[in-house]
Parts: C-alpha cells; structure tokens; sequence
C-alpha cells in the first residue's frame, strides 16, 4: 500500500456514481501545481454527505489515501483512493491567494 497526501484545487464539481453492487461513489480530480508543472490525481470513495456539496469547481482540498498509479494510452493514470477529506478553502480564498 502506498499511503499519499496532496494538497490542490478541484478541477470540476465533484460527481457521484453508483457502482455495480449498489455501492454509492463521489469521484473528482484535483490539480497540484508544483512551480512550472500540474499533475492531475484522480480521487474515487465513498460518498461524504456532508461535504459532497462543497466539492466544487476551484476549491483547494487536502486528500489522502492509496495511490494506484497504471499507465492509460501512454501516460501516467495517478488515482488516489480517498480515505481522507480536507476543505482548505472555497474558489474565492484560493483565488485571492494566487
């Protein structure tokens, strides 16, 4: 297991998904930007309800979890299985920091 943390900004509104066994799932991407680079991670768990709505477009988030890296038509796929949640600010407070 391959514990990460990152800390970024979601790259749109986060959507809910029903999996095959009935099993409710929130799925989103977040953005990290490191100087002169963005790696995307995509994040998959299950639905926090009372955080869902805030998972907006824009909002900086804190997410841990597994890291599953595979490699998809010739680029890096980086998945984070979400165990953790952290709202670290809205779209309008990241905005005002950059």
């Amino acid at each position: 297991m391959k514990q990460a943390t990152i800390i970024g900004n979601l790259g749109a509104n986060a959507v809910r998904r029903n999996t095959s066994d009935g099993r409710e799932l929130m799925t989103f991407s977040v953005a990290v930007n490191d100087r002169d680079t963005t790696t995307w991670f995509n994040c998959v768990g299950a639905v926090r309800t009372k955080q869902f709505d805030y998972l907006t477009k824009g909002v900086q988030v804190a997410v841990t979890g597994d890291l599953v890296v595979k490699v998809y038509k010739g680029e890096p796929d980086i998945q984070i299985n979400i165990d953790r949640i952290e709202l670290c600010g809205n779209k309008k407070d990241t905005e005002t920091q950059q």
